[in-house]
């Protein structure tokens, strides 16, 4: 096949869209004269913001991501919408870009009018599938790899390149402001959020790490999802943030709650180097650029899966299935072992 229009389709959480854009910017290189453009949700939309290899991205509201006030036939009826103008486009192609079957993909691209999709096959015979089926990939295979896999109908069979997002000048320009305070130092980001309960690493280990690195001439910068840990449809960590600046006093470091996606890749592309658990923020200082200590569950489905896609990096486990046994000795060790990125001017 060779599309005159393809619909990249990634309804999934913000690690796993950072995780499609090699697979975009491979198929803006073999298509160079095609309308390229993505079907994504609104919660991770704004990875792809300023993808100069993207001709469009539509974003629709998912029923638990809608904001206060808007009413569940009002996100049903926004998307209904949407769909129909994309399929007004006529798109010849759509790539439901996701490491295993992708049934909600599907409907949405059978709903949009697209001609052809390409995906993996469910092991449910029963169930309706792509129109170019792929057996599904090996699961101890990067999930960049295995995107990249669905390439190989359209006669695209390259190695895929970097994680990219592509940060807002402006944005940027606010958190060099911002982190002036911490003068000549290396600024090592730390996020402390992670949505699963495994993913979270306990208060007092990160106030030893954040110590230990600003003792070693790091500049602490303290990342988080603002908000209450309460709250439905965004669980923030104010208290949690709270609770550990109030302990780095004493120590050179910048509080930064970030209100948005756009915000927080901005603030990544003025430091230095990450620490953070596995998840989207994770991928996403990946694709900044940041060299980083990584916190993983003990499990190879996570590890060999999710690692952190072509950037310097230290992988951590604990003794169990939870990031906590992680001791901050050993964080404190592989973050000595980092490469720290050199900045351009803001």
């Amino acid at each position: 096949m060779t599309p005159r229009s393809i619909l990249v389709v990634r309804r999934d959480n913000i690690g796993d869209l950072v995780c499609t854009t090699p697979a975009i910017a491979a198929l803006r290189h073999a298509f160079p004269d095609a309308r390229l453009a993505a079907l994504v949700n609104s919660y991770n939309a704004d990875v792809l913001a300023d993808n100069p290899h993207l001709d469009a991205v539509y974003a629709y509201t998912k029923l638990k991501h809608r904001e206060a006030g808007q009413s569940a036939f009002g996100a049903v009826w926004a998307r209904a919408k949407l769909l129909h103008t994309i399929r007004r486009e006529r798109f010849d192609v759509a790539i439901l870009g996701k490491s295993s079957w992708d049934k909600h993909g599907l409907r949405l691209a059978r709903q949009c009018g697209v001609a052809r999709t390409i995906g993996f096959a469910s092991p449910d015979s029963r169930a309706r599938q792509p129109d170019v089926a792929l057996p599904p990939p090996d699961p101890l295979i990067h999930e960049v790899e295995a995107v990249a896999q669905l390439l190989v109908p359209l006669g695209v069979k390259t190695s895929p390149g970097p994680l990219q997002v592509f940060p807002d000048v402006a944005l940027a320009a606010n958190a060099e402001a911002r982190f002036a305070a911490l003068g000549k130092r290396p600024r090592l980001a730390l996020h402390l959020s992670a949505r699963e309960a495994t993913r979270r690493w306990p208060a007092e280990r990160w106030i030893m790490l954040a110590h230990a690195a600003a003792y070693a001439g790091w500049g602490i910068v303290l990342f988080w999802s603002p908000g209450a840990a309460d709250d439905p449809r965004h669980p923030g960590d104010d208290a949690f943030a709270a609770e550990i600046a109030a302990a780095l006093e004493q120590i050179p470091f910048v509080a930064c709650p970030t209100h948005g996606l756009r915000e927080l890749v901005a603030a990544f592309s003025r430091c230095h180097a990450f620490v953070g658990a596995d998840g989207g923020a994770l991928h996403l200082a990946a694709a900044a650029g940041l060299p980083m200590v990584a916190l993983f569950e003990n499990s190879p489905l996570k590890t060999k899966h999710w690692y952190p896609w072509q950037i310097a990096h230290e992988l951590l486990c604990g003794p169990e299935a939870s990031v906590a046994g992680i001791e901050p000795e050993r964080t404190i060790l592989a973050l000595s072992k980092l490469p720290k990125r050199e900045l351009t001017s803001a």
